[in-house]
């Protein structure tokens, strides 16, 4: 009798135990979706960039989600609240149009598209400016379409753990593994970036009432389609970086040109390789 009462209550803890585990287990996949807030800013030229609208994506192998969206303040401060997806979605930021501060005498600029590839969880500050959309394109170009990012989960995950080697993703000011010697002084990575975006930052605030128009034609690669905002400017170099180089790298406002070869993606190590 004694015998067959442990055997119960050891049945019994067992059940306990099942159901205990799938408690946690719910509770588990239950964070994994649980809402998460992220707060940031959107830059042009260094200086806030009003009014611009800003969207949360995850991306994965099919099409992006579409997981929250916000209109930045007159600072360029914007806060979403959205749901984390599962852990193999990549979340990235797209900031469109909006008034630069830079330049608010230009108004509403349609042509602005700037992106940050956050990761696979948000963090706690992020910055959207041009510097954030050369790393993020540099290392997804085969991921992107215009403003969509998608690709197998192994791929993107590797992209994005690339992007905080060229920029820091809470300042948007320049990533650790690219202000080393290797990259900054001894070869012309760093030179070639900050470049890139001054490019696309006379764009972005329109430094001269033709500065879109300018770039565009000197983006627009040896076939395909011309470019119709920064970001598509951005992807089309980044893709045929040997063509027409001293265009794309030409200061419209003051004449000087720079050369703009393509970003060395082996100087930051295997994981810029996708």
């Amino acid at each position: 009798m004694e015998s067959r009462a442990r055997i119960r209550n050891l049945g019994a803890v067992g059940c306990l135990s099942v159901v205990a585990l799938v408690v946690f287990g719910l509770f588990w996949t239950g964070s994994t979706f649980a809402a998460a807030s992220l707060n940031g800013q959107v830059l042009g030229a260094g200086a806030p960039i009003a009014n611009s609208m800003v969207t949360l994506w995850a991306a994965s192998a099919s099409a992006p989600k579409q997981l929250a969206q916000a209109r930045t303040g007159a600072d360029g401060r914007f806060t979403l609240d959205a749901a984390t997806p599962g852990k193999d979605a990549i979340l990235y930021l797209v900031a469109k149009g909006g008034t630069p501060a830079a330049n608010k005498a230009a108004g509403d600029n349609p042509a602005i598209a700037l992106l940050t590839v956050v990761g696979s969880k948000a963090p706690a500050k992020v910055t959207i400016n041009e510097m954030t959309t050369v790393a993020s394109v540099w290392t997804h170009a085969q991921f992107l379409d215009g403003a969509e990012v998608k690709g197998h989960a192994l791929g993107l995950k590797i992209a994005a753990g690339n992007v905080p080697n060229f920029v820091d993703l809470a300042t948007g000011g320049w990533g650790e593994a690219i202000q080393g010697p290797l990259n900054s002084g001894q070869t012309t990575t760093m030179a070639n970036f900050a470049t890139l975006a001054d490019a696309l930052a006379g764009c972005v605030t329109r430094v001269t009432p033709d500065a879109c128009s300018k770039f565009y034609a000197a983006a627009t690669p040896p076939t395909g389609s011309a470019p119709i905002d920064t970001l598509t400017a951005a992807q089309s170099i980044a893709r045929a970086p040997w063509y027409q180089p001293d265009r794309v790298g030409q200061d419209h406002a003051t004449g000087a040109v720079h050369a703009v070869p393509q970003l060395g993606a082996q100087r930051l190590g295997p994981a810029a390789q996708v």
